[in-house]
């Protein structure tokens, strides 16, 4: 037994005091004053610091009559830390805190009443009072911190400069955001960064005195602050804001198109306004794009073009160099004086056109990950171009020449294949398919030539890029052409000028509705045999009065469109065409695979499955395009097939025509407890078949959740499974959407929140969770099982919060410590998981933001780890022996018995699955993705199509028609 406070126990090793100090669970009091329940350090002339990793940081100890004692003391300030941090070899201090111990703890103050000046060789040179048992008045024990120990640094994290975010503390062992800061502690620490002073707390309840940290204001650094331990109520991250100090400063863009696109407005402290369009260079928007995850500055529109803001319009201007992360660590200048009449514009753009004459034209190139990849060419069209083209500011599509026009480039080429119509605004907004498409052969990249702004037409609000509202771009701004006497011959112009073929349709349009376009042209005549637009006799200033001339509109040849409405997806449903601006349908007479062939092909859905008829689909409604096809299948578009003409049939929609692509996609839950858990399910190539992929991440789960109508991802596991649609698949996929939870996936039965009931298996399941190196099974360094390896996580803002989440998914209670820096030893393998942002709430750490798995910027010297309070205490032993005992063993064996039935089940029912084959429309999981060859075309069949699997529909709005003039054709019934 040493030498105690207390004339009966040591101090460093007294149970009562360690259990009290390392029960301190937040901030950085959890790694000053806790974890550790051996002796404390000695050192020189009996003093030394306690209950610490480092014998530079801890609780000031020091020694008389043999016997260990605290320092009590009213003022205890960085002068006093420094000259302890002196006296042992520590370095400079760093932090002089001060807490109140609970009322049960065990602390006998020795020496009351230490003041020094700072500059004393020890603590014995400085101004002692008396050395006495006394009660401390204040009860204020003692801490120093030493720049020889573990503190390393403050800051603030997930905001959006280094201004802005919730408040940490970094140590060699760990990171502890600090949690229920309120006005005075927010100040503290924005003064210790640099940031000036606290503008926005994490606890907007201000007079509150009781508080478990508490400043006064005016300490030097948040480390000299108090820590009342009785009143210690744990945290919740929830309830905490961000702290925002006056040196915050941010960027958005608004009022645009589209998220990358809009007018600058900048954040400084907690006051948004503009920026003048002098004051925005090159360099500058390039910054704020890659801000924005937006990839790069496109066009910087000036004079208000997304109209005017509101908010003050800074004076001081931003000189970028261009290579900066954020706008805040950019030089500042003086800057113009302007109104919002001048306020700054700028596009971002995620993809580029490179290696052609101007930024207009090229090969196109998309940001993935932070670097350019090019794009497949795989259907990619003028359709495609046009939206990018008016997303780059360059005009509309002239030509997309052929892959390799414009060079390889140097990476490999990214796989996504657009289908846009183009009259999308951004080239995300259109469907994107990458499931099942082969690999892009080396050098198909896509192109793109756009028109440039000068004289470059568009047309808005109809349903493809060759059909609505006219718009011209006059020196660089769009403006609406107006005319009493629009005719076809204008419209010829326009059509070609487009590459839409021929008109078909002048009519006056609708005017805009939310985006008011300035005039650009109030009268365009036209002889017909102009190539462009501005050619025409033109007026720029209104010749009639106000609301007499009408927007001019058009409907060119090459807006025939087709598309499947109503089905699980774009690639199946009931087949309708786009034919002079009006949606309509076809009739099933003489209807059949070869038919669909071609509608598949065109639509870059693969090859046809089915041709079901009889409004398999629901009858549409409207018009009836076509009847009695007699496609060959290998026509190019289902207007190119013979047919009785447009318009001509003998039809009612209830005989209207559907297709079912191989390219088709749907989704189901299968054998849980509820239609929002189970066995996933994806209908692809003509048969169901569990997901064979762990590719999913939780991103995609979430999204298959919505599209389910099952709300958010609760729970995922994904079992050691390969690609979709490969006949090696071992297990499907179980998983939930929603809160809690049952279901069984083999080789485990795991229940609500991931909580293992039982292993069965040695092997770990994808996501598995364990902690390796530390003294128990409650601490270590965190490992994950992903892509079949454990791998470990990086320590970049690993915090308490994410320490809470392992802890929990551990079933070992609340975090206690979130270490960084290796503390448990390097791991292995892959770092999964970088920059790791846990609110605390989370089931699992899978449902927390991070980094892509596999990419982070970390070693395994930064490997993460963490320390739990431990596993709930043990049930106290029955009183009656065996009869609980007995009972137990009897329950626990009939559920081992069952639940060996069950996974056998299940084990043989996964291999058949994944080694059978079924038939279209098999309600069972299949499990296997063979693809289908293409269908051998015989000879014209004139009966019905076969009709294809049910499938879960997706009702689509139809758009409601134009009037139609007397040439468009016969009547039609509409009837279904």
């Amino acid at each position: 037994m040493g030498e105690s406070v207390t004339g009966q126990a040591d101090p460093g090793s007294s149970k009562e005091v360690t259990e009290v100090l390392c029960g301190v669970r937040v901030g950085i009091w959890a790694v000053v004053l806790g974890g550790v329940k051996g002796r404390g350090t000695g050192g020189p002339s009996g003093l030394r610091l306690a209950y610490r990793h480092s014998p530079c940081d801890g609780v000031v100890l020091v020694r008389r009559e043999r016997e260990w004692g605290h320092v009590c003391n009213q003022e205890w300030t960085l002068k006093e830390a420094s000259v302890v941090c002196r006296q042992l070899g520590c370095g400079r201090a760093v932090g002089a805190p001060k807490y109140v111990p609970l009322p049960g703890e065990v602390v006998r103050p020795w020496l009351h009443n230490v003041s020094c000046s700072g500059n004393e060789s020890s603590l014995w040179g400085c101004s002692l009072g008396a050395w006495t048992r006394s009660r401390c008045p204040h009860e204020w024990v003692v801490v120093a911190l030493c720049s020889n120990g573990t503190f390393r640094e403050v800051r603030l994290v997930k905001g959006r400069s280094p201004c802005a975010g919730l408040p940490e503390i970094r140590n060699v062992n760990g990171v502890d955001r600090l949690c229920g800061l309120h006005r005075e502690e927010a100040t503290v620490f924005c003064r210790e960064l640099g940031c000036g002073p606290a503008l926005q707390a994490p606890r907007q309840d201000e007079g509150v005195a009781r508080k478990y940290m508490t400043c006064m204001g005016s300490e030097q650094t948040i480390r000299n602050c108090r820590l009342n331990n009785n009143l210690r109520r744990g945290c919740d991250f929830q309830q905490d804001a961000q702290v925002v100090c006056s040196g915050h400063t941010e960027a958005r863009l608004a009022g645009g198109e589209h998220p990358c696109a809009g007018r600058l407005e900048v954040r400084r402290g907690l006051t948004w306004g503009t920026v003048c369009d002098a004051d925005l260079d090159l360099a500058t928007a390039h910054v704020v794009c890659r801000e924005l995850q937006c990839g790069v500055a496109v066009s910087m529109p000036q004079d208000a073009h997304f109209s005017r803001g509101s908010g003050p319009v800074w004076t001081e201007a931003f000189r970028c160099a261009g290579n900066e992360s954020l706008l805040f660590h950019c030089p500042r200048g003086p800057g113009h004086q302007c109104g919002h009449s001048q306020d700054a514009g700028l596009r971002c753009s995620e993809f580029r056109l490179v290696n052609g004459s101007s930024t207009c034209e090229g090969r196109v190139e998309l940001q993935v990950q932070g670097a350019w990849a090019p794009l497949c060419a795989a259907h990619w069209g003028l359709a495609d171009a046009s939206v990018l083209c008016q997303q780059l500011h360059c005009g509309n599509a002239v030509a997309t020449p052929p892959g390799g026009y414009f060079g390889d480039g140097d990476s490999s080429i990214w796989p996504d294949a657009f289908h846009c119509v183009g009259t999308e605004p951004y080239l995300w907004t259109c469907p994107v398919s990458t499931l099942g498409a082969p690999a892009c052969a080396p050098g198909n990249a896509a192109t793109a030539v756009c028109s440039g702004l000068p004289h470059a037409l568009r047309l808005r609000d109809g349903q493809s890029r060759c059909d609505g509202r006219v718009e011209v771009s006059l020196d660089g701004t769009w403006g609406r052409v107006l005319d009493d006497a629009w005719d076809l011959r204008g419209a010829g112009v326009v059509c070609r000028q487009l590459g839409c073929g021929e008109a078909e349709r002048a009519y006056e349009a609708p005017a805009p509705g939310r985006w008011a376009l300035p005039l650009g042209l109030s009268r365009a005549r036209c002889l017909g045999t102009e190539t462009r637009l501005t050619q025409c006799n033109v007026s720029l200033s209104p010749l009639v009065p106000a609301g007499e001339s009408r927007d001019a509109g058009v409907v060119c040849s090459g807006s025939l469109r087709v598309r499947l409405a109503s089905g699980p997806g774009r690639c199946a449903g009931r087949v309708e065409v786009l034919h002079r601006g009006v949606w309509g349908t076809v009739c099933d007479d003489g209807w059949d695979l070869r038919d669909a062939h071609v509608v598949c092909r065109q639509l870059g859905c693969g090859h046809a499955l089915g041709a079901p008829g009889a409004a398999h689909f629901g009858a549409g409604a409207g018009r009836i395009w076509m009847d009695e096809l007699g496609c060959e299948g290998h026509e190019s578009a289902l207007w190119r097939c013979p047919s009785r003409g447009w318009g001509l049939h003998d039809c009612r929609h209830k005989e209207d025509a559907g297709v079912f692509c191989s390219g088709s996609v749907a989704l189901r839950l299968r054998g849980g407890s509820g239609r929002c858990t189970g066995w996933l399910d994806v209908f692809y190539n003509g048969t169901w078949g569990a997901v064979c992929s762990n590719g999913l991440k939780d991103t995609s789960l979430s999204i298959i959740c919505k599209q389910l109508g099952c709300g958010g991802l609760g729970t995922s596991w994904v079992d050691n499974i390969q690609s979709p649609w490969h006949p090696g698949c071992h297990r499907p996929m179980a998983w939930g959407c929603g809160i809690t939870w049952v279901t069984l996936s083999p080789p485990a039965v795991r229940a609500d929140r991931a909580l293992p009931l039982m292993s069965i298996a040695s092997f770990a399941e994808e996501g598995a969770l364990r902690v390796r190196g530390g003294e128990d099974r409650c601490s270590g360094r965190v490992e994950l099982w992903h892509a079949g390896s454990w791998g470990t996580v990086c320590d970049d803002s690993w915090d308490l919060a994410d320490a809470e989440v392992v802890c929990h998914q551990l079933g070992c209670g609340r975090a206690v410590g979130a270490l960084a820096g290796a503390a448990f030893g390097p791991g292995s393998g892959p770092v999964w998981l970088d920059e790791v942002g846990c609110r605390g709430s989370e089931a699992s750490l899978w449902g927390c933001p991070a980094e892509p798995w596999g990419l982070g910027d970390c070693g395994h010297k930064e490997d993460a780890g963490v320390r739990c309070s431990g596993p709930p205490p043990a049930l106290p032993p029955a009183r009656r022996a065996g009869t609980l005992p007995t009972t137990l063993c009897l329950v626990l064996g009939t559920l081992l018995a069952v639940l060996s039935l069950v996974l056998g089940a299940q084990w043989f029912r996964g291999r058949g699955a994944c080694r059978g084959s079924g038939t279209l429309g098999s309600l069972s999981s299949e499990g296997v993705y063979e693809d289908i060859g293409a269908f051998p075309l015989g000879e014209k069949d004139e009966g019905r199509g076969v009709a294809g699997a049910p499938v879960l529909e997706e009702e689509y709005d139809d758009v409601s028609e134009p009037g139609l003039g007397p040439e468009e054709g016969d009547a039609e019934d509409g009837a279904p």
